[in-house]
């Protein structure tokens, strides 16, 4: 019976769903050892728009555990917001049982994988709800300001730029790389124009070996970044690196 359930709420059987959370013995919350250990309500959810009916009836059946995750922690709501089915993510919000904020097991949100796949409608309608936790970071310390400026996403940047909550400088775990030197680190020319008017960036913050976003962007021979960054009338940390030798740096990388 639980596997019926969960078949048919993969095929958007909406009828079939209704008579089978009709039975006292089901297990509404089954898990699928050949899907990665989904219930049915995350298959629902993964498979979008065309089974929100199933999600409502599943929302609405008080056995059902709207936040119990799959083998890798991904929870209904948190694969909504991956795969960008907000009318879905929308339903979600407005059950007071979702828990929002609940990180999968490397430790990425729902807001967090919204900002790294660049569902921008999504993301704007989480910041407008006051109970996400904007700054939450990765097991790896990688926060949703950060992964926008290195995945290159600038619309949701500018978002997250305007919110004054958003913490913009800060470093990820690991090499302690800030969110501005990860743009310059990939070379989005866009993003890093964008950060650099912003007077509250740290433009000169080193990693934990002691390279500024400017270095960085002469190592990899990122001549735009490199003369735009000159050109700013910001003050460079240019202790480590002489303005010629930067040049010279990036056009042999070029």
């Amino acid at each position: 019976m639980e596997e019926q359930l969960f078949q048919a709420c993969s095929n958007g059987n909406v009828e079939k769903v209704k008579e089978l959370l009709q039975s006292s013995e089901i297990d509404t919350n089954w898990q699928d050892p050949e899907h990665y250990y989904f219930t049915p309500l995350l298959i629902a959810c993964q498979n979008g728009h065309f089974n929100i009916e199933i999600v409502k009836l599943l929302l609405n059946d008080q056995r059902v555990d709207v936040n119990k995750a799959d083998k890798d922690g991904w929870t209904p709501f948190y694969i909504a917001c991956c795969n960008g089915h907000i009318e879905i993510v929308k339903l979600l919000l407005n059950d007071q049982r979702v828990d929002i904020n609940q990180a999968n097991r490397s430790g990425q949100t729902p807001f967090y994988i919204a900002c790294h796949e660049g569902h921008i409608e999504i993301v704007k309608l989480l910041l407008n709800d006051k109970r996400v936790d904007i700054n939450k970071a990765t097991n790896e310390g990688w926060t949703p300001f950060y992964i926008a400026c290195s995945r290159g996403h600038i619309e949701i940047v500018k978002l997250l730029l305007n919110d004054q909550r958003v913490d913009i400088n800060q470093p990820e775990g690991y090499s302690g790389e800030t969110p501005f030197y990860s743009a310059c680190d990939k070379g989005h020319i866009e993003i890093v124009k964008y950060l650099v008017n912003d007077s509250r960036i740290d433009i000169n913050k080193e990693e934990n070996e002691g390279w500024t976003p400017f270095n960085d962007a002469c190592n990899y021979g990122y001549i735009e970044i490199v003369e735009y960054l000159l050109a700013s009338g910001r003050d460079l940390n240019l202790t480590n690196i002489a303005v010629e030798t930067a040049i010279n740096i990036a056009k042999e990388s070029k």
